[in-house]
């Protein structure tokens, strides 16, 4: 459907050519003036000059379509419109969710420093590779939470995803047929018929597979799923540096189970990847959902969005006759002249009416960054091109250049230190930071990112620290277990009634939970809480709503890790 077409009043898109007018008066004025001038110095009395030299027509048929293809020329180049049309936006509703397992076996340490760790790295970097559509985070454990609705906001999912822990859930397990369940309903709920769910596992149990394979049958919801556990397994390591046990005594050491996870990928035509240290199984989940499969939605902004015509080459049509007169006369080059007139694109107008800086900036904003560290010229602006198309080493080098060229540049400085922190260079991301500190005190942005590097390093440190004697702290634990084996006794009934007291001291901590609060000092209340303390308390408060409208969810929860 072509768009609509309405009227406009008279307008020129290039009025600077107009002045061209002023020079054509100009250039026929002084004409005019050469020639009297040659009629009044004349050797001949004018009463025989009349009578004995004629005046060459030649003359006059030559000056007068060269002024008139110059008007028309400068006329069609300035761009006359007198028609607009509607011209739609279009955007790609595209809507991805992931599901994260929050079960205690995300505590296996068969991936350093374990599952959990790592499944949360994977996460955050596939958030950031989906730049398109909107995306969610689900977290599930014996039931599932929405942390995050569909938002088009990376970053706001990214700052929920550290403070995710088993130890936060209301109740342990593993279902990720609820988490199927929930990430369904809120993209439904957003008004999406089909979407990408994507679940970071270690596994899931036969009984919720077989649910979910029902519930994906005959839709458009595709489900992938990235596997965290390996085939040897790893025992899990809790939060007190003591191993988890099940109700015989035996340390538990969670495998990979390949065959439900392919069968639930394979219902949906999802894809199954797994884990692995070079990332790419995060570019295979990048692309895998493509635009192909999003929602093309015209948006309501057809007001603001009306293309006016370039009605110029109208005038072109003018030009063919009168310059067949002068094409014998040398004027071959005003062909060039009219030909270079744009005719209808926008961006080939942009192209020849703009500077290389303007192009530059006009493809930056298009996202074609390639094009846009083509144009550019500064090496601030070069930088900031190669960062944003994810070229960090040469990225470095361009803003390096910067700050010789600039040494009390600020932004340079802190663009490097981006720069090394894309590249894990923390030591130098940190020495570009301040520096860049130092040159601008007000630049707080760049003492968080310090703070934030030194945390990353500390991580780092402990992990090496960990990897070093995990493997002595597993083969004595498990030498200690074996022994312990025949003195412990399981005790099923006990852990069962221990849950329930558990359940129902969540419930009463809820009860009081307002008027605590009530009871607190005016200046405590308004102390930050801790994210994760938050996230706790609103899952808990959801789940006691859930388990007070339907009793049979506290059931079957799965297994506990």
């Amino acid at each position: 459907m072509s768009p609509e077409t309405t009227l406009m009043p008279l307008a020129f898109l290039r009025p600077y050519w107009l002045l061209g007018l002023v020079a054509v008066f100009l250039f026929a004025l002084l004409n005019y003036k050469t020639a009297k001038n040659k009629q009044h110095q004349s050797l001949i009395a004018a009463h025989l000059s009349k009578q004995l030299v004629s005046e060459p027509e030649k003359r006059f048929s030559f000056l007068f379509p060269f002024n008139l293809l110059a008007i028309i020329a400068c006329i069609a180049l300035s761009g006359p419109t007198w028609r607009e049309h509607q011209q739609p936006v279009y955007e790609m509703q595209q809507a991805q969710v992931i599901a994260l397992d929050l079960s205690y076996s995300m505590y296996a340490t068969d991936a350093k420093p374990n599952r959990l760790t790592q499944a949360k790295y994977k996460a955050i970097d596939l958030i950031k590779n989906w730049q398109e559509g909107e995306k969610g985070l689900i977290a599930y454990a014996g039931d599932a939470f929405t942390i995050t609705p569909l938002t088009r906001d990376g970053n706001a999912i990214i700052s929920h995803i550290p403070h995710l822990s088993p130890d936060i859930m209301p109740v342990a397990g593993s279902r990720a047929d609820l988490a199927l369940e929930q990430a369904i309903s809120g993209l439904e709920n957003a008004g999406y018929q089909r979407g990408h769910i994507v679940f970071i596992t270690d596994g899931i149990d036969p009984n919720s597979a077989d649910k979910m394979i029902d519930r994906l049958k005959g839709s458009d919801w595709v489900v992938s799923i990235l596997a965290m556990a390996s085939k040897q397994g790893a025992a899990i390591k809790l939060t007190d540096g003591s191993l988890l046990k099940d109700q015989f005594g035996q340390i538990v050491i969670p495998t990979l189970d390949r065959q439900p996870l392919l069968n639930i990928s394979r219902a949906s035509s999802g894809l199954y990847v797994t884990a692995n240290n070079r990332n790419t199984e995060i570019e295979q989940l990048s692309n895998f959902y493509s635009l192909n499969q999003a929602v093309k939605k015209e948006t309501q902004q057809q007001g603001k969005n009306k293309l006016a015509i370039d009605d110029g080459y109208w005038l072109v049509f003018l030009l063919i006759p009168l310059f067949l007169l002068l094409f014998r006369k040398g004027l071959f080059y005003f062909l060039v002249l009219t030909l270079s007139l744009p005719l209808s694109a926008p961006k080939t107008q942009a192209s020849i009416w703009k500077n290389d800086r303007q192009n530059a900036f006009q493809s930056y904003q298009e996202q074609d960054y390639a094009q846009a560290n083509t144009l550019y010229e500064r090496p601030m602006e070069k930088g900031s091109a190669l960062y944003k198309n994810g070229q960090y080493q040469q990225a470095l080098s361009q803003f390096e250049q910067a700050t010789i060229e600039d040494p009390n540049n600020a932004a340079a400085f802190y663009n490097q230190g981006n720069s090394y922190a894309q590249l894990q260079d923390f030591d130098n991301a940190i020495a570009a930071y301040q520096q860049s500190l130092s040159l601008d005190p007000k630049l707080t942005i760049a003492q968080e990112n310090i703070a934030l590097l030194k945390k990353l390093k500390e991580q780092q440190q402990n992990s090496e620290q960990q990897q070093n004697s995990e493997q002595q702290q597993n083969s004595e634990q498990q030498q200690n277990s074996e022994q312990q084996q025949n003195s412990e006794q399981p005790e099923q009934e006990q852990q069962q009634e221990q849950q329930q007291e558990q359940i129902s001291s969540q419930i009463e901590e809820s009860e009081t939970l307002n008027q605590e609060f009530e009871n607190l000092p005016n200046w405590l209340k308004n102390m930050p809480d801790d994210p994760s303390i938050l996230l706790r308390n609103k899952m808990r408060l959801e789940y006691q709503k859930r388990a007070q409208s339907n009793s049979g969810q506290q059931e079957n929860n799965g297994v506990i890790w």
